[in-house]
């Protein structure tokens, strides 16, 4: 009995010292859920059948981040076809962050066309809080901040993983984030699990394929022209390409 509980308070011990180390390389999955109910609503042709759409439809992303770069793309494939909605394209979006050079790559579909942007990264003026929140097994500092003029983005973010990166193209607080809400798009990406096993450098690249290059400014100039006569859904999509 004596061995048995001396074990036990190793194992306790190894645990605490394991959360107490900070993390600067590592994969996490994240899961993103837009909810179809609320997103759709200014869709009226939906109006007759939108009880028949599932709640929320989900993905799975992987983040990889070492030595101040990170790699966020596709992960778990559960990709499921939705009755009366298009497919997600945003799926296979895949973005690059060196943020020790600020500067971000990112492959996406946008009008049956793939586009690879390449910009510095986006700054966003965060407003820190004291709310705190659970998230994969981390303590997390909530933050709340501003992009395209009028899309507020809630945060969450830890301090115990060095790595300033998260999400899609969030980053630069003063630790990883595991969490993002976007009530404008209805969305919400959150991590389920944190790895620590390394990545390989390979993992660590631009990327590549048959694309048509931009920057930021020019691929928003792209969107609003060909999206002018769209009401309310085209300022939608735009937000959501942007993100």
């Amino acid at each position: 009995m004596k061995k048995i509980i001396n074990t036990l308070l190793i194992l306790v011990t190894l645990s605490g010292n394991a959360q107490s180390n900070f993390i600067s390389s590592g994969k996490i999955e994240f899961e993103k859920k837009v909810n179809l109910q609320k997103e759709t609503e200014d869709q009226h042709w939906l109006d007759g059948i939108r009880d028949k759409l599932p709640k929320y439809r989900t993905s799975f992303h992987n983040l990889y981040f070492k030595e101040g770069k990170t790699l966020f793309e596709k992960g778990v494939d559960n990709y499921v076809k939705i009755p009366f909605m298009g497919d997600d394209k945003s799926v296979d979006d895949i973005i690059y962050t060196d943020l020790k050079q600020g500067v971000f790559y990112k492959k996406q579909n946008a009008f049956d066309e793939t586009f690879l942007l390449s910009d510095s990264i986006r700054h966003i003026k965060w407003q820190m809080t004291n709310d705190l929140r659970d998230i994969a097994g981390f303590e997390c500092h909530k933050a709340v901040g501003k992009i395209l003029d009028s899309v507020f983005v809630v945060a969450f973010y830890t301090d115990q993983i060095t790595t300033s990166g998260g999400p899609l193209s969030f980053c630069r607080l003063p630790g990883m984030i595991l969490g993002i809400a976007i009530p404008r798009s209805n969305m919400t990406i959150f991590a389920t699990k944190v790895e620590l096993t390394e990545p390989k450098p390979e993992k660590f690249s631009i990327p590549t394929g048959k694309t048509k290059k931009a920057d930021y400014k020019s691929f928003t100039q792209a969107l609003q022209k060909a999206l002018s006569d769209w009401g309310d859904y085209g300022k939608k999509y735009i937000i959501n390409s942007l993100l």
